[in-house]
């Protein structure tokens, strides 16, 4: 038995994208090592991929329970949770997690979804903020603080994300549709269907 050797392999399956071989070679490692904690993870890393939240969500559990300061695991059991719409499990985990790795700027990414979703929009927007100043060039931060401002009813720092976040990438249609949409509400009608050809396109 080499535990190195499982992850390494696991790991390996993964990055791949294989991720029914990726579980089948961390069962074997689960077998030989019930306190794998990582193991536990990155298994559940592969049932989330696979749709399968509760089998993820068991072994998030079962990551933190043999190692309480596991910064990762909580953090995938929020996401997780926040997929289930339990918003306030999700957000406690989130904030263990930070409380753990307050560095970790990924953290406040994820946390400022799940605020978002759970409809705390000022929240989200100062997560957001915190993500942005480390990650200035992730346009998907962009589009959800836009999506958090419209919902705060300030349309011109909706459109002013939307606009960075379509520079940093003009192959993605995300920010044409969403920007477009809020020209429509607009009544701005040839900049909304210009937007929409646009992304129509790509």
């Amino acid at each position: 038995y080499n535990r190195e050797y499982f992850f390494w392999m696991g790991r390996q399956f993964m990055m791949r994208e294989n991720y029914p071989e990726a579980i089948r070679i961390l069962n074997a490692l689960l077998r030989f090592d019930a306190k794998a904690y990582e193991g536990y993870f990155l298994r559940g890393i592969a049932k989330y991929n696979l749709g399968d939240l509760r089998g993820a969500k068991k072994d998030f559990d079962r990551s933190v329970r043999i190692n309480p300061v596991f910064t990762s695991g909580y953090h995938y059991r929020g996401i997780t949770e926040s997929r289930f719409g339990n918003y306030d499990q999700a957000l406690a985990d989130m904030q263990k997690a930070i409380d753990l790795r307050p560095g970790y700027i990924g953290l406040y990414f994820s946390r400022g979804v799940t605020y978002f979703l759970s409809q705390q929009f000022e929240n989200a927007v100062k997560d957001f903020d915190k993500y942005i100043r480390k990650e200035p060039k992730d346009p998907s931060a962009y589009l959800n603080r836009g999506a958090s401002w419209l919902f705060l009813g300030d349309t011109l720092k909706a459109v002013a994300d939307y606009n960075k976040a379509i520079r940093l990438d003009r192959f993605d249609p995300e920010g044409y549709i969403r920007r477009g949409r809020l020209y429509a509400t607009q009544k701005r009608h040839d900049l909304a269907i210009a937007d929409m050809d646009k992304a129509i396109g790509l």
